[in-house]
């Protein structure tokens, strides 16, 4: 196979790698995200809510952030006012009390921070069931990102160019002289029929051209962004987004900058390379740099890193734009005194460039993903090495040519071998494919969500709302483990990850209203730091089977064990096995449930359940307390009294032996607990988190059966076991007699 070919088939399956990575959702939630709403996602109300509050991970942009409520499944509006309180919570007033009914609540976020826009829809009900948590518009492509995602990919190719032709001429090149055409090579133009003073018109020609189309898709990237955020065309919208928080000043920074550059290219270079670097800048301050929470080393890594990728990869590209074209119509003399005196001194700073955009890179990596394991566990993580791949695909055809082919090629002059020269000039060409091909790598992973390391820190601002009810909680990140226990009358909840051999996380305690408690907590043989009220940061140097945390409630210590082992990339397995149990236990014609609740120690509720297919239901309390339920009728009796039908069964919801077992709503995050030597075995835990309600549940499913075998789940004050027992066992479940009136 010819070198030819190898460079083609490595682009074209890179290339075709990313495209695929970027048009796939991501799996984490980013920007200015829900993070909890009060009702909750799935939520079935008794009273109609006199408010919705929706709490958001990163503050709004007022002007174009909105919340609307629509009755029932269709797109019949509720009026409601709206307000925008400490800059997270959106709050939504319905002029009058909602009737019975579901809700389904429609938002859009527009986040100062960075100006992404973001929308997403949950559903409530008001004596009423509803299914299904909260919905995200994840991809990176929705909201008119097909505009949007090849905008700014051909911004960021204009201005590569366009600063890398400035910068390398500010870095080697004379007063007066190219460094495309250095004096060496006009010397001897004559002798060798080089065009040195076309040569130099054309890369005059080409970074102008270059900064005329940065500057006309810096303004077009700053209308479409602001456009589809407010989802309108109007010179409002536009002015709401460019003058709100940093992100809009610096997308009018870039415009300035270009055209400051474009003036002074003529006149004074180096001040036109300066301005060019205030565009790569602003160019920074515009991306995910910009919510960083080390912000000052994320914009100067992520600036230092921009600069150095316009010298080596611009530099390249700009070389050979102006040189190729002269060079197909000039003979192999003129070839080898352009490889004999422009490629070593580009080389000279190219070199140094490469240097600094590995180490930057390398920064810039452990700012936004926190930990190796994000490299392969995200998307972002995984585009990310797509990136690194096509940097050290263009680093080895810049070490080819450069290193092992050019001095073979100058040595032999003036008849070296032409295999040498054709394959020196072939990998010289495809740099500034792999130029294109590693800034659309970029301009995807800036229009993916935030990366994984300031996800979590969102997550922990959004965790220590002090003025909420209940307080949302952070959904955990993609393979980490969210699991909970009643300790006391609180809930500890400890979000856990890998960390190498160790394991590390997050606990946070939750009283009873929903809000942080106070503890404190201690998590045995860890390291321990406050991140927020009723929050503890933990490190372990091992991975024990369970984590123990103690935590003071009132005057007194409760202890709790929490599993600690799982399996992260068991997470679709786990969601399958959730789907099957589900859909095994609505197929069930009859089921008996013992169930055990406790709000903390002396509490202590039993409920026996028995249902039949399809529409029967009855129970009986350990206080004596009886129910039957058929459909919509209802019979209730007390200890002591006879049996009493409901007097509104109209008001009543009909049961349904089907909607009784519902889990994947409430299963925003499941993992497959792995017990320890028993990968295989014929019964599997299940762990399911939901962070809107919250509630926490683990079920043991029998894997050859498909049956739900236990369930614990925790919620605010409150822990609930049941236990599944005679499965499809005949059960008789009749109407009470009604007593005579």
């Amino acid at each position: 196979m010819s070198v030819r070919c190898l460079v083609r088939l490595v682009l074209v399956a890179l290339t075709a790698a990313l495209i695929a990575l970027g048009a796939r959702p991501p799996a984490v939630l980013a920007h200015a995200s829900l993070r909890g709403a009060a009702p909750a996602p799935g939520e079935r109300l008794q009273d109609p809510p006199a408010r919705i509050v929706l709490v958001f991970s990163e503050p709004l942009n007022a002007a174009l952030s909105e919340a609307r409520l629509y009755h029932g499944s269709g797109d019949r509006m509720v009026p409601a006012g709206q307000r925008l309180v400490d800059r997270r919570r959106l709050v939504l007033t319905p002029g009058s009390p909602l009737p019975s009914g579901t809700y389904r609540v429609q938002w859009r976020s527009v986040s100062t921070d960075d100006g992404h826009p973001l929308e997403g829809s949950f559903r409530f009900g008001v004596r009423a069931a509803v299914s299904g948590t909260a919905s995200l518009q994840q991809s990176p492509l929705a909201r008119g990102g097909w505009v949007r995602a090849p905008v700014r990919a051909g911004l960021y190719l204009a201005l590569l160019l366009f600063a890398g032709a400035l910068l390398v001429q500010a870095l080697i090149g004379r007063r007066g002289e190219s460094w495309l055409v250095p004096p060496a090579l006009r010397a001897r133009s004559t002798r060798t029929g080089i065009d040195a003073d076309g040569a130099a018109a054309r890369a005059r020609s080409l970074t102008d051209d270059a900064g005329v189309l940065a500057l006309g898709l810096a303004a077009l990237s700053a209308a479409v962004e602001a456009f589809t955020a407010a989802g309108r065309v109007s010179a409002a919208a536009l002015a709401d987004y460019l003058l709100t928080g940093p992100a809009g000043p610096a997308r009018l920074g870039i415009l300035a900058c270009v055209a400051m550059a474009l003036a002074l290219a003529g006149r004074s270079p180096r001040l036109a390379a300066l301005a060019a670097v205030g565009a790569l800048t602003c160019v920074t301050a515009s991306g995910h740099a910009a919510s960083a929470s080390a912000r000052a080393g994320a914009l100067v890594a992520d600036m230092v890193h921009l600069g150095a990728g316009a010298v080596w990869l611009g530099g390249a590209a700009m070389l050979v734009a102006v040189w190729w074209p002269l060079l197909r119509r000039g003979g192999g003399a003129a070839r080898r005194e352009v490889a004999a005196h422009v490629l070593p001194a580009f080389g000279a700073v190219a070199l140094p460039a490469f240097i600094v955009v590995v180490v930057s890179g390398a920064v810039n990596a452990a700012i936004e993903l926190g930990a190796p394991r994000a490299l392969w566990q995200t998307e972002y993580g995984v585009v990310l090495l797509v990136k690194v791949g096509l940097v050290a695909t263009a680093a080895a055809v810049a070490y080819a040519h450069a290193r092992r082919l050019r001095p073979a090629l100058v040595a032999a002059n003036p008849h070296p071998e032409r295999r040498v020269e054709r394959t020196h000039w072939t990998l010289l060409r495809a740099e500034p494919l792999l130029a294109a091909a590693i800034v659309t790598a970029a301009a995807v992973l800036v229009s993916f969500p935030l990366p994984p390391r300031q996800l979590e820190a969102a997550s922990g601002r959004a965790a220590a709302v002090a003025a909420c009810q209940p307080c949302p909680l952070p959904a955990p990140a993609p393979g980490e483990l969210s699991v909970a226990d009643l300790g006391g009358s609180q809930v500890v909840a400890a979000y856990l990850r890998r960390n190498g051999a160790g394991l590390a996380g997050v606990v946070r305690l939750i009283d009873y209203r929903g809000r942080p408690a106070t503890g404190p907590a201690r998590v045995r043989g860890a390291r321990l730091s406050r991140c927020g009220p009723g929050c503890v940061r933990f490190r372990l140097a091992w991975a024990p089977a369970r984590l123990t945390v103690s935590v003071r409630d009132g005057a007194h210590w409760h202890t709790v064990g929490l599993p600690a082992r799982w399996a992260p990339g068991q997470s679709p397995r786990a969601r399958a096995l959730l789907r099957r149990a589900q859909a095994t236990m609505r197929r069930l014609s009859a089921v008996r449930e013992l169930e055990r609740v406790t709000s903390g120690p002396g509490t202590l509720a039993l409920t026996d359940y028995r249902l039949s297919a399809p529409d029967r239901l009855a129970y009986s309390t350990g206080t004596g307390v009886a129910a039957v339920q058929v459909g919509r009728r209802q019979w209730l009796r007390v200890p002591g009294l006879p049996w009493r039908r409901q007097d509104d069964p109209g008001a009543a919801l009909a049961f349904s032996t089907r909607s009784w077992f519902s889990w994947t709503p409430y299963a925003e995050a499941v993992q497959l607990l792995t017990p320890p030597g028993r990968r295989d075995a014929a019964v599997v835990e299940v762990a399911l988190m939901d962070p809107g309600t919250p509630v926490w549940t683990r079920l043991w499913i029998d894997t050859r059966t498909g049956r739900v075998l236990r369930e614990r789940l925790v919620a605010r004050s409150r822990l609930v076991t049941h236990r599944f027992v005679d499965f499809d066992r005949p059960v008789s479940i009749q109407p009470p007699v009604d007593p005579p009136r």
